[in-house]
């Protein structure tokens, strides 16, 4: 006969699996993260709880001066179910996740660069201009070599040493055998811009 308390957590873990099942967020942001194309967040005013965790699982982040960006969830006595204890910590470390789990204060755009939260911010007036300015060394690269190269770095993170050498190897293998490898190899000899057909 289980004790009351067992039951008890019993019970919570399996109404916590059914709604897990239920909740499309944590998977959906996980596509977010592993799709092959850059993805980049844009703040504008608020990104927090579910829209912070969308955030965090995109590539890169650009935000306006004035944002507020921060986990939030503790400000109601909730827990942020797609991605905060796995995706912050690799982007700022353990003691500054905490600091924003735990006490649930949101950060500027201004200090979320200097947090490595985003990659840059600006006024609001100026916000589509750094966009333009930002996405421009992305729109001519090879698609194929940034989806390895994401997915390296994504894979990356998890592994151990001697994984991530193999890791490696085997992306570097599979890159520079690509078609765009060799059109990129061609283009630099023959002195012309690349066409990639992203294979």
């Amino acid at each position: 006969m289980p004790t009351s308390v067992s039951w008890s957590v019993r019970c919570c873990m399996r109404r916590a699996r059914r709604f897990s099942s239920r909740s499309n967020s944590a998977r959906t942001y996980d596509k977010i993260y592993n799709m092959k194309k850059p993805t980049i967040a844009c703040v504008e005013g608020y990104a927090v709880a579910g829209g912070f965790e969308l955030f965090i699982s995109c590539d890169f982040g650009i935000a306006a001066d004035d944002a507020k960006i921060g986990d939030f969830h503790i400000r109601r006595a909730l827990f942020g179910g797609a991605g905060p204890i796995y995706r912050l910590p690799r982007y700022i470390g353990m003691r500054k996740s905490k600091e924003l789990m735990l006490t649930g204060k949101l950060l500027s755009g201004k200090e979320c660069v200097e947090w490595g939260l985003c990659n840059a911010s600006a006024p609001s007036d100026q916000l589509e201009q750094l966009i333009q300015d930002f996405c421009a060394p992305l729109i001519d690269k090879s698609p194929f070599c940034m989806w390895m190269t994401k997915m390296a770095v994504n894979r990356g993170m998890d592994a151990d040493t001697n994984s991530l050498i193999t890791l490696e190897t085997m992306t570097c293998n599979v890159v520079h055998h690509s078609a765009d490898a060799k059109e990129g190899v061609a283009a630099f000899l023959e002195k012309r811009q690349p066409v990639w057909t992203g294979k």
